[in-house]
């Protein structure tokens, strides 16, 4: 059994907790990893299972910063469609700059993507409506096709 204490939000800040004393409990990390697991599994909310995972040492560091770059702010986020349409119109129009394409190009060699990631990318491809029905010029495909065998070798 540790002798550190956590402050564990009784009620999570991610679903509406402050940091009000009343909220606020010391937990051992044992405690605490409990705590966050029962939640997980009360909520289904992935925060929980992430600090669940990380506090009882399932998963280390680099992966709950991987799991958290991924989620790019929007993972387990539910968005009301009046945000979504002012975020539509706010990002329409613009382009992304060759050094900011570059640092996502550099930042994503390497990395190993899972069957079914593959299969929500294009299933999300399919539905978006500046994908869904284009179509890559000979050209191109012969490009991607030279850049995955570079990656794989």
């Amino acid at each position: 059994m540790s002798n550190i204490y956590h402050k564990h939000h009784i009620i999570p800040k991610h679903m509406g907790g402050t940091d009000d004393p009343s909220n606020l409990v010391y937990l051992t990390v044992e405690e605490h990893a409990e705590a966050h697991r029962k939640l997980f599994e009360e909520h289904g909310r992935w925060q929980d299972e992430l600090a669940w995972k990380g506090l009882a040492k399932i998963i280390g560091k680099e992966e709950i910063i991987n799991r958290l770059s991924a989620s790019n702010g929007f993972l387990g986020k539910n968005h009301s469609d009046e945000w979504k349409i002012n975020h539509s119109k706010t990002m329409s129009g613009r382009k992304m700059t060759d050094e900011h394409k570059k640092k996502i190009s550099q930042s994503n060699k390497g990395k190993v993507v899972s069957e079914e990631t593959r299969k929500k990318l294009s299933i999300a491809k399919r539905g978006n409506k500046f994908m869904s029905g284009k179509k890559h010029s000979e050209e191109t495909r012969k490009k991607m096709s030279l850049a995955k065998k570079t990656l794989r070798s």
